[in-house]
């Protein structure tokens, strides 16, 4: 598995809260991230464009 950005990296670099990322996520943007083995969402480096576009 990759490594990836976790929730409060992504959120923080985007400029948002968690609980926005959260909201956005259930709507489908971003992607549904892949999970860690400590079943911690990982992001990708796009998840953080996707959310400033």
């Amino acid at each position: 598995m990759s490594a990836g950005l976790r929730s409060g990296q992504v959120a923080e670099a985007a400029g948002v809260n968690i609980q926005t990322l959260r909201s956005y996520e259930r709507r489908g943007l971003p992607a549904e991230p892949e999970r860690g083995n400590g079943g911690h969402r990982l992001y990708g480096g796009e998840a953080v464009t996707t959310l400033r576009g």
